[in-house]
């Protein structure tokens, strides 16, 4: 699990940082809401943090001074501006994104999942579901089903969940080696695969014996091979 803090001086700002963490990314952790350039510093040389929600104007100081004395630390800096005149030199200082206040959600989401596989990971939790929402672990789906700008997720306790994004947007999002798109209407879990058959209608055959996929013919190619290496 990721953890992060929240360095901002502008109680505002923490709130919608807070929420929108606890909306879209309730895997990630947050350990501590700062204010102060001082205080930042203080904190990430005291204990390990994955990721930083960086203002650059905080009490005491610039964010881009907590960058400077904190160099030699394994931190992903998401910095949080209304000025745009800090951008280039935040990047060129490593900042995974550069979020200009006013942002939506969906530069938010865009700037955690960055520094989500900066880490070398994808999270290994989806949050599911167009009205409740679901925690859901990666490993419990065995395949997604296109259903024209939504997607339904089949997990293996029979339980489904209609998602408000396209295939195509889990697809980039899921890890290429065990999700694979076999047709465009399907994403397969490749460990729930028992096996596959070939033809001119290929398919999957799920491990419960209980669902069959199609497979099209521009992908059974590719997808047979990479079937057959595992």
């Amino acid at each position: 699990m990721a953890n992060c803090i929240i360095v901002e001086d502008e109680p505002s700002g923490q709130k919608l940082l807070e929420l929108l963490l606890k909306k879209k990314f309730p895997e990630i952790k947050l350990l501590a809401v700062l204010d102060s350039k001082q205080g930042a510093i203080d904190y990430l040389l005291s204990q390990p943090v994955d990721i930083v929600f960086l203002d650059n104007q905080l009490r005491g100081g610039r964010g881009l001074e907590v960058v400077e004395q904190t160099s030699h630390l394994p931190v992903h800096y998401i910095y949080v501006s209304a000025y745009t005149e800090y951008a280039i030199e935040a990047l060129n200082k490593g900042a995974v994104y550069y979020l200009l206040k006013p942002f939506q959600e969906e530069a938010f989401c865009e700037a955690v999942d960055k520094a989500l596989q900066r880490l070398g990971e994808k999270s290994q939790l989806l949050v599911l579901g167009t009205g409740k929402q679901e925690l859901v672990r990666m490993e419990e789906i065995m395949f997604i089903e296109s259903s024209g700008p939504y997607s339904t997720f089949y997990l293996k306790n029979k339980h489904q969940i209609t998602n408000s994004k396209n295939l195509g947007y889990y697809q980039t999002k899921l890890p290429s080696d065990k999700f694979y798109r076999i047709h465009h209407s399907y994403i397969v879990n490749i460990d729930y695969v028992q096996a596959v058959k070939k033809g001119a209608k290929a398919v999957v055959v799920l491990s419960d014996n209980s669902v069959s996929l199609p497979v099209s013919q521009r992908k059974a190619k590719a997808f047979f091979a990479a079937f057959k290496a595992l």
